[in-house]
């Protein structure tokens, strides 16, 4: 897992050209929005409504806690430094207000790049408790998930763009991602340190030629 969280900073100026002219069919308020880069050997710029808005984004980096009116807006990926209708990559997005997203740059099952946009749980978890949303977006087949020296998902069809949740008290794992039928880890073992009232993004990105592995993106909910 890469260590590096990146913050957004936009000037209120900057802000009001990028976000102003989103389509205001998504109802009041503003969204949360997370962007996580998952695909291996290339840094990007990422572009909003045809302008820049993050720049040289690294594999394995993430954008956390951006505040956006409701609404439509035009996402693009493009090879970093090139002007933003140079797109790799691009899809539009709905956002609605007190939501909380997450824009994923990865590679799906059969290697092909792509965005992918999941919609988080936010609500509150119990009392010394965390919200783990485990997601697969390698390039990889079925995965299987341990903690602590066990397999924490049932079956073998943890497949590309699927989710596992898992409730869990607070404190340390060592969490590692391994092929069905093996316990040899492909992505890690890692440890994944946890706080109460938090719930985590966990994803794991890349590819077998590349690499694996997993990028975090921890989001205060609350406690019960």
């Amino acid at each position: 897992m890469r260590k590096r969280m990146l913050t957004l900073a936009v000037t209120l100026a900057a802000t009001l050209t990028i976000f102003g002219t989103a389509s205001a069919s998504a109802g009041q308020g503003k969204a949360t929005v997370n962007v996580v880069h998952g695909i291996p050997g290339l840094t990007v710029d990422v572009c909003v409504n045809g302008a820049k808005a993050i720049s040289d984004f690294m594999p394995g980096d993430v954008v956390a806690g951006v505040k956006l009116p409701a609404g439509t807006y035009h996402l693009g990926v493009v090879a970093a430094g090139d002007k933003c209708s140079a797109e790799i990559l691009a899809a539009n997005a709905t956002v609605a207000g007190g939501r909380n997203y997450t824009v994923v740059a990865n590679l799906n099952a059969s290697g092909t790049p792509n965005l992918k946009i999941f919609t988080n749980n936010v609500s509150k978890v119990g009392r010394g408790d965390v919200r783990l949303q485990v997601r697969h977006t390698a390039a990889a087949p079925a995965v299987n998930l341990w903690a602590n020296g066990s397999r924490i998902n049932s079956g073998n069809q943890f497949t590309w763009g699927h989710k596992r949740v898992f409730t869990v008290p607070e404190g340390n794992y060592r969490v590692k991602v391994t092929l069905p039928g093996s316990s040899k880890a492909v992505i890690g073992p890692a440890l994944l340190k946890t706080e109460a009232g938090f719930a985590y993004q966990v994803y794991a990105w890349g590819n077998a030629s590349a690499g694996f592995d997993l990028a975090v993106v921890p989001v205060w909910v609350g406690q019960k």
